[in-house]
């Protein structure tokens, strides 16, 4: 699929191009083929996208609706989560001073840069999965997590261990009072 995926700019419609995809995780992880994968697996992805031009100014807009599994952040079982939204890219030709290190302007950092004929669609669809996973996975609002303790899963069990637990470097100011 990811040759389908390599739009050649210069038979590309007036009216644009509507593309209409779904992938997996096998086609997410060839993204990262020359560095770390994220810690989560796609379990699936659809993409529609409009692809289209105003002169060498590429705009690409579209959504996405995909699912993901994650270790929980609370409780370590596996959970299960949508992702999805909106997404907007704007393409211009790379210029020799584009490579170069300067200080970008706020417009500047919503545009990305292509080079030659063909955009690849892929590498920015696998940007717009990672930017739509959320910053803390749970695998439900009402996880209790693990006992900081024993370990063990409190949603699916419960142990002896004192809920108030106290750190022992601050053991010293539990008989703290402050006068007023």
């Amino acid at each position: 699929m990811s040759d389908s995926l390599k739009i050649n700019l210069t038979i590309l419609p007036e009216e644009g191009l509507h593309l209409t995809f779904s992938e997996d995780d096998a086609w997410f992880k060839e993204c990262f083929s020359g560095g770390e994968p994220p810690d989560f697996t796609l379990t699936g992805v659809d993409v529609d996208c409009l692809v289209s031009r105003s002169g060498d100014t590429i705009y690409i807009r579209g959504r996405l609706a995909g699912r993901i599994r994650q270790a929980c952040d609370r409780c370590l079982e596996q959970a299960d989560v949508a992702i999805g939204g909106d997404f907007v890219y704007t393409l211009v030709p790379e210029k020799a001073e584009t490579a170069e290190e300067r200080e970008l302007t706020a417009e500047e950092l919503e545009t990305s840069y292509y080079r030659g004929d063909f955009i690849d669609l892929a590498p920015l669809i696998c940007e717009e999965i990672v930017l739509q996973v959320p910053m803390k996975i749970l695998c439900s609002e009402q996880c209790k997590g693990l006992c900081p303790n024993c370990g063990v899963n409190l949603n699916t069990g419960s142990c002896n261990c004192r809920r108030e637990m106290t750190d022992e470097r601050l053991a010293a100011l539990k008989n703290f009072r402050v006068k007023n």
